[in-house]
């Protein structure tokens, strides 16, 4: 059985990349919105639902969270490889590897980068670089997780990268862009080593997911390949 509950108790998550993404949006929003609602399984597993996304934590009965995902229909669905689905036509799998950040020297100006500021300047290049359409969402979210201490999002130029959490000195970083006329220019390189040597002189540790289409650049620039997943999107 899985069911929605409103307290919890963060050490029953996992230390799992699944595990931190969930205690990063509970510290975020807690359990009470309906747009943000938590499921524990008898299993010993956790769901977050968040808008029409899913994320999975700890240990499930397979036909239990079948059920439960063909019930909700969520657009995305993060969930380990050692949880099998078999989700049919409805939805694609896709690989994601998981990358550890490294610090080089970069000829970064850090006068020149903007912290949590012109969101519509970043909106514009996430506009350009993946084909997000929703501002009103993208702004609340973001601004709201800014606001709560969750995540921080940096502008140099026209690059931009978002910290989506820090949880245990586990930095993971995500939307990940430059706009078309700063392409090649080494811009979104320099910025994520930069970024690695700011956390690494706090003790923490900086993680990306890729898809495999963006492998081979995380690879040349010299990050750590440490593990690889998969998530599954509906089609429509």
């Amino acid at each position: 059985m899985i069911r929605q509950i409103f307290e919890f108790d963060e050490s029953a998550f996992t230390d799992s990349w699944y595990g931190k993404k969930i205690r990063a949006y509970l510290n975020a929003y807690g359990a009470g919105y309906d747009f943000c609602r938590l499921y524990e399984a008898d299993s010993g597993g956790y769901i977050l639902v968040y808008n029409s996304t899913m994320t999975a934590d700890g240990n499930f009965d397979k036909d239990e969270l079948q059920g439960f995902i063909n019930m909700l229909a969520p657009v995305t669905i993060e969930v380990s490889k050692r949880t099998p689905l078999q989700l049919g036509g409805e939805y694609t799998a896709y690989n994601k590897t998981l990358f550890r950040g490294v610090h080089r020297e970069n000829n970064i100006d850090s006068d020149h980068i903007v912290k949590n500021a012109m969101l519509d300047k970043v909106y514009a290049v996430l506009e350009e670089g993946f084909g997000i359409t929703e501002f009103e969402a993208w702004y609340t979210d973001s601004s709201h997780r800014i606001r709560h201490g969750v995540s921080d999002i940096f502008l140099y130029g026209s690059t931009t990268v978002t910290k989506l959490f820090d949880v245990d000195d586990y930095v993971f970083l995500s939307h990940i862009a430059t706009g078309a006329s700063d392409r090649g220019k080494g811009t979104a390189r320099n910025l994520l080593y930069w970024l690695c040597g700011e956390y690494e002189k706090q003790g923490k540790e900086v993680y990306l997911y890729a898809k495999d289409e963006r492998v081979s650049f995380y690879e040349g620039i010299g990050f750590e390949a440490v593990d690889s997943d998969i998530f599954y999107e509906r089609l429509n």
